[in-house]
């Protein structure tokens, strides 16, 4: 059950990363470089959740959120302790960390860093501690930043508005969000996903648009998987798949939209958007992320253009 929540976390973490670093983690003026892979060579293999190497205005560095629906099991300033030093070897740039706590009774008890100061050694790591049931939910559904919209069910509803009126409030800033019908069933699926963790099931289908369960992409391995392989393994399983495929397209709209920031920084920016449908185009994310590390060496915007031709 668990995995299930932080699968539609790393949805979104990972395939919005610019708006969930900049408005959900406060960290302002960031261009997100690369994703790293998240991997970790230590005693005890480790996945990371979100590991990310951004461009601030005055430093390049590294971003790493861990996701947690619920209180982890292993405490987690030794957790970060090790991920932090882990990743300053490894990348030899300042790192900055952060853990959500997704569930409103979670994170409760985290003091934010770990430390210790005796026999003339000393050490002393910080990382930001982030729960949704403190953060303003109001005004992430006026940012109607897609990637973000899911989350606000577990946020902290305006003042005077009970539960349900404020699930109802989220579903329905979602259902008129900019986004393809394909991909607003996905984020109001998503949303349905984290509105589990503290609403009723019936309670969430009954406000979702009618039909959603059956149309969104991801639901429809739900309930292949669990006609091939029993309920409950073939649901946890096509739930995974489904969410897997949001997490790649929302990777690549987030490495296209970093592309175009960066050479709108560097040449006309009416040409530059002339390119976003030919990056679209683009099947592969790794052959995106190819060309978003070549645009600081590209000597003119004709160079860059010869360069996505080869694609």
């Amino acid at each position: 059950m668990r995995q299930r929540y932080d699968n539609a976390a790393k949805f979104v973490t990972l395939g919005h990363p610019k708006p969930f670093a900049e408005h959900i983690l406060e960290y302002p003026n960031l261009i997100v470089l690369e994703e790293l892979a998240t991997e970790q060579i230590t005693l005890k293999t480790h996945h990371t959740d979100s590991t990310l190497k951004v461009q601030f205005p005055d430093e390049i560095a590294i971003l790493h959120n861990e996701v947690q629906t619920y209180d982890s099991r292993e405490p987690m300033p030794f957790r970060f302790a090790g991920y932090n030093g882990f990743l300053i070897r490894e990348h030899q740039l300042n790192v900055y960390c952060s853990v959500l706590y997704l569930h409103p009774r979670a994170g409760l008890n985290d003091p934010g860093f770990y430390a210790y100061r005796r026999h003339s050694c000393e050490y002393r790591h910080q990382y930001r501690v982030v729960r949704l049931i403190e953060i303003d939910g109001e005004s992430i559904l006026e940012l109607q930043e897609p990637g973000l919209l899911p989350l606000t069910p577990l946020m902290k509803p305006p003042s005077g508005m009970n539960s349900v009126q404020w699930l109802e409030k989220c579903v329905d800033a979602t259902t008129v969000s900019s986004v393809t019908s394909e991909d607003r069933n996905l984020l109001l699926a998503a949303l349905g996903i984290f509105g589990g963790l503290i609403y009723d099931r019936q309670l969430i289908e009954q406000r979702l648009p009618e039909g959603i369960m059956q149309e969104s992409p991801f639901f429809q391995e739900y309930v292949k998987e669990a006609e091939e392989r029993g309920l409950e393994r073939g649901l946890e399983r096509g739930l995974e798949r489904g969410l897997e495929r949001g997490l790649e397209r929302g990777q690549k709209m987030g490495t296209i939209n970093s592309i175009l920031t960066l050479l709108s920084d560097q040449f006309q920016t009416e040409a530059v958007q002339a390119l976003k449908p030919r990056l679209e185009a683009i099947e592969h994310l790794e052959r995106l992320e190819e060309l978003l590390r070549a645009v600081p060496r590209a000597q003119s915007l004709e160079a860059f253009t010869q360069n996505l031709q080869e694609s």
